[in-house]
């Protein structure tokens, strides 16, 4: 269409004025001093009359239908070009009508009309579309792609862009100081499980909220994604700083949150710090570093912070090495060569001044490594749990055990029972509990000699699998017990309903039983509780004699520590069985 206009000879403007009222789109004409001599009606919606506007100009127009004039100067600019060069113009301008307070764009043309002998300019024609929804269109799937839809927080892709820019801009600039703070919220998979995921979701737009109402304006949040977050504070005076943010943060986060007719108070975060240029310049170890330091507040005990240090790496390294030789046992199916079981007594009070009848012994994995050594099970279960690991050890644990039991039996009666610990991961296996029945049928092992610890967060888990497994256990008559208990959530109303019959107290209780007063009442109300509910109540971690005494004094009367016996290996058990029947006698 426009090519017509270029090519054909003019003779007369007013030739040209019936085809433009025809053309469904926005067109009108300027002279040369650039008022209007010609507007088509669809340069008008709202009702408004091209003849008001004609013999004037654009400051008129502007004016009339309340734009901002701040735009006037673009369309001024390409209306001279036009007329000067002689040669179509294009152009995209965005109006603000401040009546509507709608901001519209458009997608525009100044062609220049010719005289019949093509040397004159004598008319500049202004085509036009409203390109707004196109805009608006690709400015929401822009923002889309930038941004977190559950929170509005922007996203893991804005959060590298934005990182990669601070780092080249500290590249660049001297003495520029900024940081990362990684942030994982603890806990945040139990309210999951247990609530469900509407739940989780408001603690996650509610976590957004709080960070952003208490960060300054040039700081930016992130969610990467789950219940990870990233902060970046850009050009910080001091390191200091970012752990006065972090502080705030932890305290914020910390907060009940109140979702429909919950309260909940077990969020807490956990965050990393790295410096940039501090602890370096490329992102992905920044972000790395941030991840590891954050890891480090999670191992100590969560709800806190730490900045990034260089040993930290090394600890991240030693982890990567426990995962890889786990894996390689795996593959080359070698557990015989590297693990064995201990065992360690359970002992109740039979009456005698300082002695105790074994009751039963908790069965420990060991791993000696050909590369690594002795490595501690505090330090590879955690591991191979969160790696996904642990189901493959499933099996062979219960078999060794089984068969060391089996082994056992021999020199005991009936009253001795096997304690196994089984992960939450394990629980969650379909077959975990066809798979221990046919293991005691192989062994001729009793179900009711066989006791299985679990943690409270599994017990709690609402997922099928487990719940299905633990009526399939109780029902073979495999009993259960609560480990570790104290260190997780559960409330009354869960010991109540749940099927375990003993509660095993968290030796982290036990051992400050001479340092702590409050300690002290809190281990006495888990006993009082315990014998509320008809519980048996283990105490774990019992290593002095102040502990024993502490412990009978509040009627607690079944024991595990160093006190009695470290963990010792099947032949050294099978000899206390022999030579002690069953006891142990302390000095």
């Amino acid at each position: 269409m426009i090519s017509l206009f270029k090519k054909r000879k003019v003779r007369s403007l007013e030739d040209y004025f019936d085809i433009f009222q025809k053309i469904p789109m926005e067109i009108a004409v300027f002279d040369l001093s650039g008022k209007f001599i010609f507007i088509n009606n669809y340069y008008f919606t709202n009702g408004i009359q091209p003849k008001e506007f004609l013999q004037k100009d654009e400051e008129y127009y502007f004016y009339r239908l309340q734009i901002d004039p701040a735009a006037m100067n673009l369309r001024r600019k390409y209306f001279e070009r036009a007329l000067k060069s002689g040669q179509l113009t294009r152009f995209t301008e965005k109006l603000y009508f401040t009546e509507k307070n709608r901001t519209f764009y458009y997608k525009r043309i100044f062609l220049p009309l010719l005289d019949s002998k093509n040397k004159k300019v004598i008319a500049v024609v202004l085509f036009g579309n409203n390109l707004t929804h196109l805009v608006l269109s690709q400015k929401e799937l822009k923002y889309l792609a930038y941004h977190d839809r559950l929170t509005g927080l922007r996203n893991r892709d804005a959060f590298y862009e934005q990182l990669n820019q601070v780092v080249k801009e500290a590249a660049r600039v001297r003495d520029m100081l900024s940081a990362i703070l990684f942030i994982d919220l603890d806990n945040f998979k139990f309210i999951n499980d247990t609530l469900g995921h509407d739940y989780g979701d408001n603690v996650l737009r509610e976590a957004a909220r709080r960070m952003v109402r208490l960060l300054r304006k040039s700081d930016q949040v992130f969610r990467l994604g789950g219940d990870e977050f990233t902060v970046l504070l850009r050009s910080i005076k001091k390191d200091v700083d970012a752990g006065l943010v972090a502080e705030k943060l932890v305290k914020a986060l910390s907060e009940p949150y109140e979702i429909k007719d919950q309260v909940i108070t077990s969020i807490s975060p956990s965050i990393g710090i790295s410096l940039i240029p501090n602890d370096g310049l490329k992102t992905e170890d920044l972000v790395k570093s941030a991840d590891i330091a954050m890891y480090e507040v999670k191992n100590e005990g969560k709800a806190g912070y730490k900045f990034f240090a260089q040993q930290m790496t090394e600890r991240s390294l030693k982890r990567l090495q426990i995962v890889n030789e786990l894996k390689e046992v795996i593959e080359a199916q070698s557990f015989d060569e590297q693990f064995t079981m201990h065992y360690q007594p359970i002992l109740a009070s039979n009456g005698k001044v300082n002695n105790f009848k074994i009751i039963g012994v908790e069965a420990l994995i060991r791993w000696k490594n050909p590369r690594l050594g002795n490595v501690s099970p505090a330090e590879f279960i955690p591991i191979a749990e969160e790696s996904h690991l642990i189901n493959y050890f499933n099996k062979w644990i219960i078999d060794r055990t089984l068969g060391d039991f089996n082994e056992i039996s021999k020199f005991h009666n009936n009253g001795l029972y096997l304690s196994i610990n089984v992960s939450p991961l394990g629980l969650k296996s379909e077959d975990f509990a066809r798979s221990l029945q046919n293991a005691l049928l192989e062994n001729h092992l009793n179900p009711r000699n066989i006791q299985l610890e679990i943690t409270e967060t599994s017990l709690m888990d609402e997922g099928t699998s487990i719940h299905k497994n633990i009526s399939a256990l109780v029902g073979m008559g495999v009993e259960l017990a609560i480990d570790d208990f104290g260190t997780g959530y559960a409330s009354l109303n869960y010991l109540q309903n749940i099927p375990a019959q003993t509660i095993k107290i968290d030796r982290s209780y036990i051992s400050k039983i001479n340092s702590d007063v409050k300690n002290k009442d809190m281990i006495r109300a888990i006993l009082a509780m315990g014998k509320s509910l008809n519980k048996n109540m283990v105490a774990e971690g019992v290593e002095t004699s102040e502990h024993l005494e502490f412990l009978r004094q509040n009627d607690c009367k079944q024991f595990q520590g160093y006190l009695f016996s470290k963990p010792i290996d099947v032949d050294s058990l099978i000899d206390i069985f022999s030579k002690h029947n069953m006891e142990i006698t302390l000095p």
